[in-house]
Order: structure tokens, then C-alpha cells, then sequence
């Protein structure tokens, strides 16, 4: 049960009311009943605590929170917490209900019981049942999903730290609308960039039949403010590529002869 409602802008802007941070450019049918939401707030629950790992008296301890993303968020607020980096992987809005296989070992006790009705059937009293069970379902009307999408992204910008960045991953079926919605959040300005992400399959055969393969998802790159934080990230050169491009070797490793004021590379 909700104990108090945390404000989605905690910060608003001076001088104008709470609900005029941001410009909506985005109009669809229904975003008008995300208005009731946002004037009452993200809902904070009452939490406990199951585990704790790490020293008790650690100054700033890790959070593993588990519940909704609008509780974390009104938690986070409470406790006065920001976060430097969020990466977001909400559903696709793609039509479906996702299942997973479920693997059972029957119960020796009622293998003869099981049997006596499957007497057609060659019977192993060890062997496997399979099941379907349902892990969530993503079938959506695109209005109630493009503002559940809102609540959630505003409710995770107002726990963001000054130079936080959010990476959100998305595929063909909505993740167009979404960068909208994240424009008018984030700002246009902020929008740093959108990644591909190959998939190493593009779907069945029937899915291709009368249209190209779907072989990536979307991932929107956003700041929250002008500063944030951004570290490369380097990879290792595969051996044979090293041996490819440099043909001389020593104790300290592989390199080329070159004139430092004529000629160089980038490695």
C-alpha cells in the first residue's frame, strides 16, 4: 500500500507551473489522462530489506531494488539517491506474449498412476514433461503504452544526476514514437545517438516472406544535461590482425619502421 506520492519534477522550472517543464509534440489519442498521474505523483511504497551484502557501516553502499520502475525511482527520491547511468530494456509494444519452456521430472510415486492412462504410450517413469509458463505479455494499445513509457522516463530523469546519460533499447515496432517522447523529456539537444544493435538472426522464414529481415534493435543515447560522463571503450586487436599490420617484433611486442615527422598511423 502507497504511504506517499513523490513530485515527477522535483525541480521545476521557475516560475511556471509544475506540469509546464515540458512542450508535448507528440499528440496521439489518449495522452491526456497521463495529466492525473503526473499532478499526483510517483507512488512510494513501503520497502524491507531481504539481503544484505557488504560491510553494514559502508558509506555508500550498492542498491539491487526489486519492484516497478516508478517505486525504485519514488525510493530513490526518498532517500536522496541519484543515479549516474541508466540503461533500459522495457518492452517493445511488438504484439506478443512471451513464454518460457518449463522442464519437469515426474514424481517416481505417480509414474504407475501416470502410466495405467498412457498405456499406448512407451513410458519412462523418469522421463520430462514440458510446459509453457507466461513471463509478460507486450500487447499494448499504442496510446496507454506510449504514456506508460512517459510516466516511467520522467520518473527515471527526475533521479538522475546532473551529468547522468540513459540508454534505451528498442526495436521497429514503437522505438520511433519513443524518441519522440524522449526529445520532449530529455531535450532535442541532449539526444547524443542512436546504436544499432545487430541481431545475429533476422526472424523466421514466414516473418521474411513478404518483407525485409528486422536484424537490429535501436538503442536512444541521451544526456540529461550539456556535461556527462562518457568513458571509450577500447577492444583488444585480434592477433592475426597485430601480425598483419606489424611485421617487426621484440621483447616489448610487434611494431613497424616508420619517419616520425613524415608518416603516421592511428592504432
Amino acid at each position: 500500500m502507497s504511504i506517499i506520492y513523490k513530485p515527477f519534477y522535483p525541480d521545476p522550472i521557475e516560475g511556471q507551473a509544475v506540469l509546464n517543464n515540458f512542450t508535448r509534440t507528440l499528440r496521439y489519442h489518449g495522452q491526456d489522462a497521463l495529466a492525473e498521474d503526473l499532478k499526483r505523483g510517483i507512488p512510494l511504497y513501503e520497502t524491507r530489506t531481504l539481503e544484505n551484502v557488504g560491510h553494514p557501516a559502508a558509506k555508500d553502499p550498492d542498491l539491487l531494488l526489486r519492484g516497478t520502475c516508478l517505486s525504485a525511482c519514488a525510493y530513490l527520491q526518498e532517500q536522496g539517491r541519484k543515479v549516474d547511468l541508466v540503461y533500459i530494456d522495457p518492452p517493445f509494444a511488438s504484439g506478443a506474449d512471451y513464454a518460457k519452456q518449463i522442464y519437469l521430472r515426474r514424481n517416481p510415486k505417480t509414474a504407475k498412476e501416470i502410466a495405467s492412462h498412457e498405456q499406448s504410450i512407451p513410458h519412462d517413469k523418469d522421463a520430462t514433461y514440458a510446459l509453457e509458463e507466461k513471463m509478460y505479455g507486450d500487447i499494448w494499445d499504442k496510446e496507454k503504452y506510449l504514456n506508460w513509457m512517459y510516466e516511467n522516463l520522467v520518473a527515471i530523469r527526475s533521479v538522475m544526476s546532473d551529468t547522468a546519460s540513459i540508454y534505451v533499447q528498442l526495436d521497429w515496432h514503437i522505438g520511433h514514437y519513443v524518441k519522440v517522447l524522449m526529445d520532449e523529456i530529455f531535450g532535442e539537444e541532449n539526444f547524443i545517438n542512436e546504436i544499432s544493435w545487430k541481431r545475429s538472426t533476422s526472424g523466421s522464414a514466414k516473418a521474411r516472406a513478404k518483407r525485409f529481415g528486422a536484424d537490429h534493435d535501436t538503442i536512444y543515447f541521451y544526456r540529461k544535461g550539456s556535461d556527462y560522463t562518457f568513458n571509450k571503450q577500447y577492444m583488444k586487436y585480434p592477433e592475426e590482425e597485430i601480425k598483419k599490420r606489424f611485421k617487426n617484433k621484440d621483447s616489448h611486442g610487434y611494431y613497424k619502421d616508420a619517419e616520425l615527422g613524415s608518416y603516421s598511423e592511428k592504432v
